[in-house]
């Protein structure tokens, strides 16, 4: 037969047993956690890098949807002016305008923030032929450090031959 003072002991875990269990629960959660926060910081940066490539994309469909000689004007103009701003771009301002939802228009405005771009150009007169290149610039934001990478892309522009 049990004493009753032992059977009593045996009915709940002690404080301590507690405390050593949720410490224990804890040391192996951390690595998970940390796991989580690395592969949230790596989707978000590829979320940009995909965002510059599609600005990049657009903004260069743009310009060969253009006929050559408004296309080179129009990189004569945006080339040699450094890094600008994507929102400082007029046909982004007309898109934005366009929007009626004035939530999805500041969201917009918000995620185009820190994103630059930067034109250049080559041209070969004689064979009516444009390289277009152009670099889109976004920051990531890893922990304390703030750098920039860029997502950089080239295309062909062929002019009409005359005559």
């Amino acid at each position: 037969m049990m004493n009753n003072t032992t059977a009593r002991n045996r009915q709940g875990m002690s404080m301590i047993e507690l405390l050593v269990g949720v410490t224990l629960f804890g040391l192996a959660m951390l690595p998970l956690m940390w796991m989580g926060t690395t592969q949230t910081r790596g989707a978000y940066s590829v979320g940009k890098h995909m965002m510059a490539g599609q600005i990049a994309a657009s903004f260069l469909d743009s310009l060969l949807g253009l006929p050559y000689k408004e296309c080179l004007e129009k990189i004569q103009k945006y080339s040699g002016q450094g890094k600008v701003p994507v929102l400082d771009n007029a046909d982004l301002q007309e898109t934005l305008q366009s929007v009626a939802d004035d939530a999805v228009k500041k969201d917009m405005e918000t995620s185009f923030r820190y994103f630059r771009y930067q034109f250049g150009y080559s041209q070969d007169e004689d064979a009516r032929i444009l390289r277009l290149d152009l670099e889109v610039f976004y920051r990531v934001d890893e922990s304390d450090q703030k750098s920039e990478q860029s997502v950089q892309l080239s295309v062909l522009k062929f002019g009409e031959r005359n005559g």
